[in-house]
């Protein structure tokens, strides 16, 4: 649990600088969503926030140029973080070999659960990268829940926030790599499975095998290069259609007449619901395998 503290505020930190480096000023049509506590506060004082940002912006280089809409995933991703860390350092307190507390009890079972699902991934190497993955679920799962909480909005709707945390697992994977591997073997793993002059003869592996090396170099470092796309894009797309779907089912609501309102958008917050624990976990999942193509090969089974 403390371990998952440490990487939290890397995540966070990541997610902030990722979603203010955005090119702001891109022209972009309004995607419909719910209203929440900061676009409320921004609706009150507008002209004061928006005078602000004009001055800021004004030092400022044009992919920097920062909007409302910035604060609100940051600020919301902010809330998110300082929740989860207050909830593991008040369940931390209460460690004891026979611990009373329902709240360290049931994280302790949460955590144990991680482990037991990841250890189907990373084997006997799940404990030294639990903290990583789990706090992955955990963080990501809490900031695409939290469009469905009143006057919240999830984070990862931005595209952003998703690509700073990819970014954050592949520096984390490459480290692992040259940690693990040592750097001559961290290069050697871009080199891949390649044939034997024995095998080819030496007039046509002197063509073949530098022509390989090459080859396989370059796919490996264009597919290093994609994963953090990857991650980012489909982690996105989903939490945006979902955030989108559920504000214009909300909004259907008031066009309804009469006093009796139904709530049409409620069988999508049900699905909301599910989408948004599929999506942590392809996430973390896809973090750990990538971990494990890292780690030395008689360790692994690539």
């Amino acid at each position: 649990m403390r371990a998952s503290l440490l990487v939290a505020p890397l995540l966070l930190f990541a997610s902030t600088r990722g979603y203010a480096t955005e090119a702001a000023g891109e022209a972009a049509e309004a995607v419909p969503e719910m209203p929440n506590l900061l676009s409320i506060i921004h609706g009150i004082w507008h002209q004061q926030i928006d005078a602000w940002l004009a001055a800021v912006n004004t030092h400022l280089p044009p992919l920097l140029q920062l909007e409302w809409r910035n604060f609100e995933n940051v600020g919301f991703a902010f809330i998110i973080a300082g929740i989860i860390g207050t909830v593991a350092i008040v369940a931390s307190r209460h460690r004891a070999l026979k611990p009373d507390s329902r709240l360290y009890l049931f994280m302790e079972n949460i955590a144990e659960g991680f482990h037991d699902f990841f250890s189907q991934v990373l084997g006997e190497e799940t404990r030294r990268y639990l903290p990583l993955v789990g706090t992955l679920f955990i963080y990501i799962f809490c900031m695409n829940i939290a469009g469905l909480v009143p006057f919240f909005k999830s984070p990862t709707s931005a595209w952003g926030i998703n690509l700073a945390m990819a970014v954050v697992v592949f520096f984390y994977v490459q480290v692992v790599g040259i940690s693990r591997n040592g750097f001559a073997g961290y290069l050697r793993h871009f080199l891949g499975d390649l044939p034997s002059f024995r095998e080819l003869g030496f007039a046509i592996g002197i063509i073949v095998v530098p022509f390989m090396a090459i080859l396989n170099v370059g796919l490996h470092i264009l597919e290093e290069l994609i994963k953090p796309l990857s991650l980012s894009l489909r982690l996105f797309g989903n939490i945006m259609g979902e955030d989108t779907l559920l504000a214009v089912f909300g909004a259907l609501v008031f066009l309804i007449p009469g006093f009796v309102k139904l709530p049409l958008h409620f069988p999508f917050e049900l699905l909301a619901i599910i989408f948004s624990t599929v999506q942590a976990l392809i996430f973390s999942i896809l973090a750990a395998v990538y971990i494990l193509l890292m780690l030395p090969h008689e360790q692994t089974a690539h």
